[in-house]
């Protein structure tokens, strides 16, 4: 397949990162970890809650991706804090980007990866027997990690194509030392979930999709 030379127009891919909240305290919590960034990007941005207590609303418009960006590649990190009393998982699931032309964008144009799982602070549950386990392919950092396919078109060790239905990517022990009935600032954990975007030649049609991001209890992991 040879990608068609379309003309060049501002293609803006934005993803909303809902969140799912347990009424039950920090028995299963998913929260802002922190301010969202994006590099790479002609004219796009990234807005979201620096505050980890607040909720995970988080907007990305990747901006111009057709090769009048002439940077490598559009790279945002979003930072995830979680919270939990018990052994829990993390799944995605995603809507759109389902567009019937192969040449235009596709949810495995967008690199997605996990990285950087680490304590939000002091009241953060610190297991000896085991550890916090990004699930397969997920473990990665797409922004460096982008290859060039025998079709030209930009592939990555995992996608938003790699997500099916609700898809766990992380799973582990409990993650709270304490159940309070608040959020707090240092009582938990949080990652990195990373979108990337090589700017390339797409066919138009839609440029769109959310990702829901939720916490539930997992496998039983001894802590």
């Amino acid at each position: 397949m040879r990608l068609q030379h379309v003309t060049f127009s501002l293609t803006a891919v934005l993803l909303f990162m809902a969140f799912a909240q347990s009424t039950f305290g920090q028995a299963l919590d998913i929260s802002s970890g922190g301010q969202p960034t994006i590099t790479g990007t002609l004219n796009g941005s990234v807005t979201g809650s620096a505050n980890v207590t607040s909720d995970l609303v988080v907007t990305v418009n990747f901006g111009e991706v057709s090769p009048l960006n002439t940077n490598s590649i559009v790279k945002v990190t979003v930072p995830i804090g979680v919270r939990s009393n018990q052994p829990y998982q993390v799944t995605v699931s995603i809507t759109g980007l389902n567009n019937a032309n192969v040449e235009a964008l596709q949810a495995s144009d967008v690199g997605f990866g996990i990285r950087n799982m680490r304590l939000l602070g002091g009241a953060g549950k610190v297991c000896t027997q085991s550890s916090h386990l990004i699930r397969s392919p997920f473990d990665n950092d797409p922004a460096i990690s982008a290859t060039i396919g025998s079709s030209g078109r930009v592939a990555y060790p995992s996608s938003l194509g790699s997500l099916s239905g609700a898809t766990v990517i992380l799973s582990g022990p409990q993650l709270s030392k304490n159940n309070s009935a608040n959020r707090q600032t240092s009582d938990g954990y949080a990652f990195d979930a990373i979108l990337a975007l090589t700017p390339q030649f797409f066919a138009s049609g839609v440029s769109s999709a959310t990702l829901i991001f939720t916490i539930s209890p997992g496998p039983n992991v001894p802590c």
